[in-house]
């Protein structure tokens, strides 16, 4: 459905009286909560895996029960019981073509007292790794569907690497690469009224990247990596409900740091890029983007890990439809014959004030904790529980005139989980 094809100041007007209409409400709109951004718990499928010759695969089955003070969770704020369930199969082996690494997850979660807010998830994973006269070459598929509260999306993706043997220049080992990837993504309409500001069909895309670089090995412990590219974002619907152009396309180049030893790993990426927009009511701009991941192994009991990202995020808010968004994440993990026990934090920020479409500012802050264990009880069966809290503001307007909306919500469950590797 379109409305037809604002000019720039009809469209200016009419989004400008929403907003009136809305902070006169007393009310700031804001357009999703998100998931989290915590680390998934469940089913834990690789670490898993038993070490050996040949084909090694684990199954996973999971269950558990629980309460949370704000099922979704959303801003109506409805305290619920729950059930989750989960099943996960993955399997490595060695074929003619390469390394095969195949896995497959299911989970779900029911809420008794608000049934909207259920949540279904599948992913199904294919990787094939060949090396080849001193080259590489790494074929990823990946499939998955979700649905919650705020969307339902199915998603598909492809994505070819290779990298050339190379060689030498003074010491450092120089090794080429090529990388191209292209996901499908599909959200699925939502039951209800039809809103322009929450079509789903809006948000239908085809994301793209493709880049290329060197690879140099410094040292035996330290890489560099530096390169550049371009991502583009093309969606299936030319213009949304208000006639606004979506596309948009970005170049980049890159700079990378690669660190590992037997107790520490570090991953660091940097890419400052230049975003070109269709619609001419965005601005197009320089900005930059960053990935950082570390991992510390204290022990061979106690380890710890932390990462950080910030970048563009697609959304389907009018006057954000791109977000920056930034996520750090943090925990510590222990593992010992009587069980495991994790300790993780986030916070997610996002900010939408850059792309200067109206004088209105909006940014949201999410943060997150959790502790989750699992105790082994008898032969492949485990006690696990869990306890996560997360609270969430958004802010929106301009000047004086800013309001806010919040919402948090406890989380607590106690299940079992059934491993079985071979």
């Amino acid at each position: 459905m379109q409305l037809g094809t604002f000019s720039g100041a009809a469209l200016r007007l009419f989004v400008a009286a929403l907003w009136l209409v809305s902070a006169l409400m007393g009310e700031a709109f804001a357009d999703r909560i998100g998931g989290s951004s915590l680390p998934a718990s469940t089913p834990a499928l690789k670490g898993r895996i038993a070490d050996g010759e040949g084909a090694t695969s684990v199954v996973v089955l999971s269950t558990a029960a629980g309460w949370t003070s704000n099922a979704g969770p959303t801003f109506l704020e409805t305290p619920s019981a729950f059930v989750d369930r989960g099943v996960g199969y993955a399997q490595v082996m060695q074929t003619p073509l390469g390394g095969v690494d195949f896995n497959v997850t299911l989970a779900d979660r029911r809420y008794f007292a608000f049934t909207d807010a259920d949540e279904r998830s599948g992913q199904a994973n294919l990787a094939l790794a060949r090396d080849w006269e001193g080259q590489q070459t790494l074929l990823a598929f990946a499939a998955g569907t979700s649905r919650d509260i705020e969307e339902r999306l199915s998603m598909a993706s492809l994505s070819l690497t290779h990298t050339w043997g190379g060689g030498s220049v003074g010491g450092e080992v120089i090794k080429p690469f090529v990388q191209a990837e292209m996901a499908v993504l599909d959200f699925h309409d939502l039951p209800g009224e039809f809103l322009p500001f929450a079509n789903q069909d809006d948000r239908d895309r085809i994301s793209s990247r493709a880049q290329a670089g060197l690879r140099l090995t410094i040292t035996e412990h330290v890489s560099v990596e530096v390169g550049g590219g371009v991502d583009t974002k093309r969606y299936f619907e030319k213009h949304d409900d208000f006639g606004v152009q979506r596309d948009s396309v970005s170049l980049f180049p890159l700079m990378g740091l690669a660190v590992a030893t037997d107790r520490v790993s570090l991953r660091a990426v940097y890419m400052p890029f230049r975003r070109v927009f269709e619609e001419e009511f965005f601005e197009n701009t320089w900005t930059h983007g960053y990935a950082v991941d570390a991992e510390i192994k204290f022990s061979d009991t106690i380890k710890a890990i932390a990462s950080a990202r910030h970048g563009f995020e697609e959304t389907d808010f009018l006057i954000a439809s791109a977000a920056y968004e930034s996520v750090m994440v943090a925990g510590v993990m222990v593992t010992h014959a009587w069980g495991s026990l994790s300790l993780a934090v986030s916070e997610t920020r996002r900010d939408y004030d850059g792309l200067h479409l109206l004088d209105i500012m909006r940014a949201d802050r999410k943060r997150e904790v959790a502790l989750s264990g699992e105790l082994p009880l008898w032969d492949a069966v485990s006690l696990t529980g869990r306890v996560s809290y997360m609270d969430f503001e958004s802010s929106l307007g301009e000047g004086d005139y800013l309001a806010q909306i919040g919402t948090d919500v406890l989380s607590v469950s106690l299940g079992l989980t059934y491993v079985l590797t071979q």
